[in-house]
């Protein structure tokens, strides 16, 4: 979807949540953020559309997140929870018994996910073991991104990659030089085909 000629917005925002609680503030501004704009810009999108929209959004400043967040935000529904797979979106209902309660709460500690690599040196780990153990079965590694995404090449069950994984990875650190060798790479392909700017250096844990 391609906007010719946006139409300007005057905005305010405010808010009560607590910034970098964990409490998924960020994805529903950004939410918030695309149903005004495809409002000013007289467009629609079905819910699915603007939950995968939203988290590729979100992506822009630099957190490698998932799409969970904005797929409930759009997609929940009054008294059931949501079973949401990806790839594609699809969430499905799930009920919720009775008496059942969820306590949302801020325990205080703050996680600024945009000025550290925290977040986003999880996602290139599994990455990277992802593109290894593709590696080892002689696969194009580059293509792949997800461990779902090998599981599926492999044609393979939850339990056949548990076994791989502890086959083809080793316990503990690996450093970048280690995966370079692995994969027959130089730091700066390696970098071009599977880092994220904020994970550039430092070790990978398994």
């Amino acid at each position: 979807m391609k906007i010719s000629s946006p139409c300007g917005m005057k905005v305010v925002l405010d808010g009560t949540i607590p910034p970098s609680s964990g409490l998924s503030s960020s994805s529903a501004l950004v939410c918030c953020a695309a149903l005004a704009t495809l409002h000013a810009n007289k467009l629609t999108l079905s819910k699915t559309e603007l939950a995968e929209v939203c988290a590729k959004c979100e992506r822009y400043i630099g957190t490698e997140g998932g799409g969970m967040d904005q797929s409930i935000s759009f997609l929940a529904k009054a008294g059931t929870a949501k079973y949401i797979k990806f790839n594609p979106l699809r969430a499905v209902d799930v009920t919720l018994p009775d008496g059942a309660v969820f306590v949302i709460a801020s325990s205080l500690v703050e996680a600024n996910k945009a000025a550290t690599a925290h977040f986003n040196t999880r996602v290139v780990e599994c990455r990277l073991a992802t593109q290894v153990m593709a590696h080892v079965k002689l696969l194009p590694w580059r293509e792949f991104r997800t461990l779902r995404q090998l599981q599926q090449r492999l044609n393979a069950t939850l339990p056949d990659m548990v076994a791989l994984t502890v086959e083809w990875l080793h316990e503990g650190s690996y450093t970048k030089q280690e995966i370079c060798k692995l994969l027959e790479v130089t730091a700066e392909e390696l970098n071009e085909a599977s880092m994220s700017p904020n994970t550039l250096h430092g070790s990978i844990e398994q």
